[in-house]
């Protein structure tokens, strides 16, 4: 192995893949080093560690220790995209003071809209596929300033502080995406959790980070984006597809979330720089299903 220089991670190997749906597992295994995972939208997978399942239904990171049995069963229905680094950390190892609360029971960390740890999970992907000069001590900065920020959102915020969802929460999220495209209400998917309105509301809040009804809105807007840049009807057609029974309302939110109309949207779909661009907000999508060693010595 090479030696770790300034107390930096040491990276081993880097990933971005796309499983294809059928319910394909990893595991059970164990690794001999860390692995930090980034699940950029939520879907059927289940992370097992130890006999624990936790339920992936919402963009998360997921966080594994050496020596730790854990398994993926992915998703049946559907492809799933993950953002893998394995790596080593004597700072880790000597569970320094800093990182106590990813090292206790954290093991899947939900991703905040608009995750600066899920923008540097890209930029990984990046810089190792460009390998331009010193780029493995890049790699050992960013993967540095990602488990400082899980660290702390995992010690200091209330939602960043579990180790999964309620089973409530998780149960709730799984009706929302299960129903996306029908008329349902957040007292539909409040009832899934057998909990009351507000207490319902209280608690997606400190779990999720938003309400349920933003939620409910941003997964819409999702599939809106998904079935524009495939060009699967028009805008009309669109907000039916996407569950918003309504194409003014739709337009009327889309426009003021996005700050572009639904129209510009799909014009600028057609574009090869946009569509390269957009499809699932990567930098770099040439860079999906490769897998990069950084660290050759590494068995």
């Amino acid at each position: 192995m090479l030696p770790n220089q300034n107390g930096s991670p040491i990276i081993n190997s880097i990933g971005d893949i796309i499983v294809q749906a059928g319910g394909h597992h990893i595991g059970p295994r164990t690794i001999i080093d860390y692995e930090l995972v980034y699940f950029p939208e939520g879907s059927g997978t289940l992370y097992d560690i130890q006999g624990i399942q936790h339920r992936l239904s919402a963009p998360c990171f997921v966080f594994t220790q050496p020596d730790t049995v854990h398994r993926y069963l992915f998703d049946r229905d559907r492809n799933v995209r993950h953002l893998f680094v394995h790596f080593d950390y004597d700072l880790l190892r000597e569970k320094d003071p800093r990182f106590s609360a990813l090292l206790s029971t954290i093991h899947v960390v939900p991703a905040a809209p608009g995750s600066l740890i899920g923008a540097i999970m890209n930029q990984i992907v990046v810089v190792a596929n460009h390998q331009s000069h010193h780029w493995r001590r890049r790699l050992s900065s960013l993967l540095t300033t990602a488990i400082e920020e899980l660290a702390a959102f995992a010690d200091k915020t209330p939602e960043f502080a579990m180790s999964s969802y309620p089973v409530q929460i998780a149960n709730s999220i799984a009706y929302m995406e299960e129903h996306l495209t029908e008329p349902i209400t957040i007292e539909n998917i409040a009832h899934q959790s057998g909990w009351s309105h507000a207490h319902f509301t209280r608690m997606f809040v400190e779990a999720v980070g938003m309400s349920p009804k933003r939620m409910l809105l941003e997964r819409r807007l999702h599939r809106a984006e998904e079935l524009m840049m495939k060009g699967a009807g028009t805008v009309k057609q669109i907000s039916y597809l996407a569950g918003f029974g309504d194409e003014h309302h739709f337009s009327k939110m889309y426009k003021r979330i996005r700050g572009i109309t639904a129209t510009e949207y799909i014009e600028r779909c057609k574009g090869p720089i946009f569509r390269h661009t957009a499809i699932g907000a990567d930098p770099d999508r040439t860079f999906v299903n490769r897998h990069i060693v950084v660290n050759p010595d590494i068995k």
